[in-house]
């Protein structure tokens, strides 16, 4: 049986793991063995798509600020990962993790590249759209450590965000392959089960707040909390003008702080497995940019009104730009308790317009298993 170890980081978010699962899931089915090694807090959380699994540290805000324990954790994961790399002989590795200049993940893996020949994929959700060709010139060095490249994004988004002549040449180039967004898809099967769990019914106007995983990270990634307070604050205001209320603020397992007790027609829920399903039978969303949600908005066909958060780089600002373009969503750049609640008023008199542009989504395609034939392509290469 042929074995590939995944090696994935998530410290504020899920993404990084989600795309992991999804494509686990599928080479499972074709019978190879999954190894994780993984950073993220829970990775269970998404389900038992591994057959093993080596837990690393993460990068923390203390690690930002202390050099020694900086280097302690480096040296740590990097001992954990040769010691997996060691036992399992895995036959490739893929990395889906965030690809910067001083990179805590890459520097990990970099250790058992240079110590292993073991062929690997990177799958790269681009970070910045407007500087990626100037990131793919800076980070040269470290990209040549792999062997292949998964861009895991719709050829309407490249071709809308990306230079023309850039999206030419990194297509040329057989290093890089696009794959098509990777994103869970909708069940319809469970949408009855959502319905029943929330006790949600014909005549209730439903919003959903999901912050993605729901965390923050001190002068890297923006936290969420403004955005639930920001709700909050207006909550009353929309109770009062919007007849069957019903909202659910999914805080995500990063989330840090608790918001204030729930308030009538407000639900506070920690996580939601079946999120997809839930934005599915809401009228509106209120969530950030973030990749996996935005793919699955489309998935859902549900308006949305996205307040973007900086992770390492531009694209949630870029993506929230591109929806807006689209018809489909509101963007508010800097949140405040009045623009969230004229966007709410607004979009809710105009959800019809909002639902009927999501057919500039009808080619947006689906590419988790097109990633997966990449994958088992350079598996089975010899």
């Amino acid at each position: 049986m042929k074995r590939v170890l995944f090696y994935t980081a998530n410290g504020v978010g899920l993404g990084h793991l989600r795309r992991t699962q999804l494509i686990a899931e599928e080479l499972r089915k074709k019978k190879i063995e999954v190894v994780l090694a993984t950073s993220s807090l829970s990775p269970q959380i998404l389900g038992k798509f591994f057959d093993h699994l080596i837990r690393l540290e993460p990068f923390t805000e203390k690690l930002s600020d202390d050099e020694l324990a900086y280097l302690k954790a480096r040296t740590k994961n990097e001992k954990r990962l040769l010691a997996a790399v060691k036992k399992f002989k895995p036959d490739l590795i893929v990395g889906d993790f965030h690809l910067s200049k001083r990179n805590f993940v890459f520097l990990t893996l970099k250790k058992v590249l240079d110590s292993f020949p073991i062929k690997n994929v990177f799958i790269w959700r681009i970070d910045s759209f407007k500087n990626f060709p100037s990131i793919i010139k800076e980070l040269e060095s470290r990209i040549k450590y792999f062997n292949k490249i998964i861009i895991p994004h719709s050829q309407i988004e490249l071709v809308e965000l990306l230079p023309f002549s850039f999206l030419k040449k990194i297509s040329a180039d057989k290093r890089f392959e696009i794959s098509g967004p990777i994103f869970q898809k909708l069940d319809k099967n469970k949408l009855d089960q959502c319905r029943k769990k929330y006790n949600i019914s014909s005549k209730d106007f439903i919003i959903t707040i999901t912050l993605g995983a729901g965390g923050g990270l001190k002068d890297y990634c923006d936290f969420p909390d403004k955005i639930v307070q920001g709700f909050l604050n207006i909550y009353s205001q929309l109770a009062r003008n919007i007849p069957n209320l019903r909202s659910f603020l999914i805080l995500g397992p990063y989330f840090k702080k608790t918001p204030r007790k729930s308030s009538f027609g407000l639900k506070v829920v920690r996580f939601e497995n079946n999120l997809l399903e839930l934005m599915k039978v809401s009228n509106l969303v209120v969530s950030t940019a973030g990749y996996n949600t935005c793919n699955e908005l489309i998935e859902a066909r549900t308006p949305s009104i996205l307040i973007p958060l900086k992770r390492g780089g531009s694209e949630q600002f870029d993506r929230a730009d591109f929806f807006e373009k689209k018809g489909v969503s509101a963007a508010i750049k800097n949140i405040s308790s009045r623009k969230l609640l004229e966007a709410i008023m607004s979009s809710k008199d105009n959800l019809s317009g909002m639902k009927n542009s999501f057919k500039n989504f009808s080619d947006w395609g689906w590419g988790n298993k097109s990633a997966t034939k990449i994958i088992l392509k350079e598996l089975n290469e010899k």
